[in-house]
């Protein structure tokens, strides 16, 4: 018996799966164990709380998907904890966006990631990589489902400082957060600004855009800076896909995979698929294939 270990740290959320022989036998979830988000010490907190639920005095090799590992010294210092943690194990530690096309048991492509944040990455048959946009919500990170429902607060107030009631986003966002006003929304902003529950919002402006103007806009351009990350990553790497698209924000919002589908079809990359697994199960892959060259 061979077992290895898959982890998705995302900026929400870590998710780690033991396998053996690849098959899965545990899993479990803690809070973020992104390093650049919350620092060395969180990070390791979370690492000992998600790999205390699951057996690891055997493991053989782990790999770590992280958001934000397109940092060498990102990826050295998450290397480290977990090669204290895990001491007997190789260790890998890859940006999360490469777990999408592993998941999707491919090794060249380009992935999309459209979640609480986005990104882009991709991978050539020569073995080439390339990168895109995951800078970070203090720079952007337009697409995502943070960026999205930020639009969304940011119209609403717009329209109350002009002295406009709200109009069909307004309330459905209002009523989606559970205020009463634009100013309680605005004063929920700052009092809860955890970018996840911002994040979750993002689908209001989706499953308005079929029928609200405004929201199409917020949607269409969401789907513009999804679209951007990946024709940027192909140009690099002159690859035209598959594109495979992961995140929550797209995963779960059929109007959002649909727009960034059509304007990748008009771009030349017509091949736009949705991550058909968990991301973490491309960890579990890449750790295996890790070991297999060990």
């Amino acid at each position: 018996m061979t077992a290895v270990v898959g982890l998705d740290i995302g900026g929400s959320t870590t998710r780690a799966v033991r396998a053996e022989d690849g098959r899965c036998v545990a899993e479990a979830r803690a809070g973020s164990a992104n390093i650049r988000s919350v620092g060395p010490a969180e990070a390791a907190r979370q690492l000992d709380v998600v790999l205390a639920d699951i057996r690891i005095d055997d493991v053989a090799a782990v790999c770590a998907g992280a958001a934000g590992g397109d940092s060498a010294p990102a990826r050295a210092a998450l290397g480290e904890l977990l090669a204290k943690r895990l001491p007997g194990a190789a260790v890998e530690v890859v940006h999360d966006a490469r777990l999408i096309l592993a998941a999707a048991d491919l090794d060249a492509g380009i992935a999309v990631i459209a979640g609480t944040g986005p990104a882009g990455w991709g991978a050539a048959a020569d073995g080439r990589e390339a990168r895109a946009g995951g800078f970070g919500y203090l720079l952007g990170d337009e697409g995502s489902g943070y960026w999205t429902a930020r639009e969304a607060v940011r119209h609403v107030l717009h329209r109350a400082d002009t002295g406009d009631a709200p109009d069909a986003l307004g309330a459905a966002l209002l009523d989606a957060c559970g205020v009463a006003t634009p100013f309680d929304l605005f004063d929920l902003f700052y009092h809860r600004p955890e970018r996840a529950f911002w994040a979750r919002h993002g689908g209001v402006v989706a499953r308005l855009a079929a029928t609200d103007p405004v929201a199409a806009e917020i949607l269409g351009r969401a789907a513009d800076a999804l679209a951007s990350l990946a024709t940027t990553v192909g140009a690099r790497l002159d690859s035209t896909g598959p594109v495979v698209l992961g995140g929550g924000f797209a995963v779960h919002e059929p109007a959002l995979r649909a727009a960034v589908a059509a304007r990748l079809a008009a771009a030349g990359l017509p091949d736009v698929r949705v991550i058909p697994r968990d991301p973490v199960a491309g960890a579990v892959r890449l750790a295996q294939r890790l070991l297999e060259t060990q």
